[in-house]
């Protein structure tokens, strides 16, 4: 391809405009300033840009591990509801008060009966005579002994009141029934009963006597035994609230207890089942 230069193109624009009888243009536009190439062709667009190419995506996180068979089925297992947990703290209440409930209440008997019990507790009598009665250095007061021993509760108030030292001085050999059933008890052959006079009261010695007689001794308050019970064991007793009152003791016991035994405060020997 060959350049034609530029005065060139001009001369040959002036000589046509001449021929032609056309003014000669002033100034002709100037050819491009890139020289044409002959047998060139226009330059094709260029080819848009190709689009970035996208960053890779993450890589998902490997699923889960499968809890095991025991965790699956503790949490499908249903919950306590709150309430229950409230109802549920109240459980051991309720069973201290459902084995409250099925304890038996210790009865107490009332009076001089009553009173006794703790007296035998506290004094010593269950040291020697065994805390049921059962006997052990001193004799047994249970399955009716101490009712065959003393027939009369005035018998029994008058050797615990003086003990065996008493009857010892006083030169009495039997201190109870001379006809008990199987022998008579002497006095000193089984141990020492150590006088209560000074030690307890005339009301709480008739207290411990009377828990000796109808609780140990089985003593029935209701038949045989039921007028002494209410002479000298009830709450309500003449005796019992003479002696606690103060307004009887045992020299006067007899002067006032209509039917009763005197007895008194010197050792005296004990009477059979016969006498009134």
């Amino acid at each position: 391809m060959t350049e034609i230069p530029e005065h060139l193109l001009k001369r040959s624009q002036a000589a046509r405009s001449k021929a032609g009888g056309e003014a000669p243009a002033a100034d002709a536009a100037p050819a491009a300033s890139a020289p044409a190439t002959v047998g060139s062709t226009a330059p094709a667009p260029a080819a848009p840009a190709a689009p970035a190419r996208q960053a890779a995506a993450p890589a998902a996180p490997p699923p889960p591990k499968p809890d095991p068979p025991y965790v699956a089925a503790a949490k499908q297992r249903k919950k306590i509801p709150f309430w229950a947990m409230a109802t549920l703290s109240f459980l051991p209440l309720w069973v201290f008060m459902y084995g409250r409930g099925l304890t038996p209440t210790e009865q107490v008997a009332a009076g001089p009966v009553g009173e006794g019990a703790e007296i035998y507790g506290s004094s010593g009598c269950a040291g020697c005579h065994g805390g049921g009665g059962e006997g052990g250095l001193g004799y047994q007061f249970s399955a009716g002994e101490v009712l065959k021993t003393f027939p009369h509760i005035e018998d029994q108030l008058a050797f615990v009141y003086h003990g065996t030292q008493g009857y010892a001085a006083a030169g009495i050999d039997v201190y109870g029934n001379p006809e008990r059933e199987g022998g008579p008890h002497i006095t000193g052959a089984r141990g020492l009963m150590p006088a209560q006079e000074g030690v307890l009261s005339e009301a709480e010695i008739l207290a411990v006597v009377c828990h000796e007689r109808y609780t140990l001794g089985g003593a029935d308050p209701t038949g045989e035994y039921l007028e002494e019970y209410e002479t000298w064991c009830s709450p309500e007793a003449e005796a019992w609230v003479g002696f606690e009152g103060g307004t009887l003791n045992f020299g006067t016991s007899a002067d006032v207890l209509e039917g009763t035994l005197e007895i008194g405060t010197d050792p005296r020997p004990g009477s059979p089942p016969s006498a009134p």
